[in-house]
């Protein structure tokens, strides 16, 4: 059976991912955003892929090379997540929940939190359009320490605790 585009999008939903925070500094400012699909793409040498829309901010920086981290979000970054991915919220706004939700700048520029599940600092390797999205690489130069959390699930157009889902069965 061949479905149309609507259920297509409710059907992709059911692949649950993990949820993670993309920042980059630009100059003088931190770019962020939150990403779902991202994969390891090598592990020698340790390489991550994560899609991009090809509209974030943040993708030009990351492009001319500047370092980025990807840190993995915990279900406590729950209230974050929300704010960051909230179509009212303003950029003052979502800057203001980073700093609420203990994000620092790291030594090579960009912005990670520590109580994440796990931060990976990047320099791009590739970046290859694809359709509305670029799918972009990144050798890994180091990484933070694993946290001790359950991990924040972005599944059926929500974000959801990987505990909560157990509880409710939907695991």
């Amino acid at each position: 059976m061949i479905v149309e585009t609507e259920p297509l999008y409710d059907s992709f939903a059911l692949y649950g991912s993990g949820v993670t925070l993309v920042s980059v500094r630009d100059a003088d400012q931190h770019r962020f955003f939150i990403a779902g699909s991202v994969l390891t793409a090598s592990v020698a040498p340790f390489t991550l892929a994560v899609s991009v829309g090809e509209d974030r901010d943040a993708l030009p920086a990351i492009r001319r090379g500047e370092p980025w981290a990807l840190t993995v979000l915990g279900e406590h970054h729950a209230p974050l997540v929300r704010a960051l991915t909230s179509r009212s919220t303003m950029r003052s706004e979502r800057l203001a929940a980073l700093a609420d939700a203990g994000a620092e700048a790291s030594a090579e520029g960009p912005l990670w939190l520590p109580d994440g599940l796990v931060t990976f600092w990047c320099r791009v390797r590739d970046a290859v359009p694809v359709n509305d999205q670029v799918l972009l690489t990144g050798d890994v130069g180091r990484g933070s320490l694993p946290g001790d959390s359950t991990p924040l699930l972005r599944w059926k157009h929500a974000f959801r605790g990987a505990r909560d889902l157990e509880q409710r069965g939907d695991a």
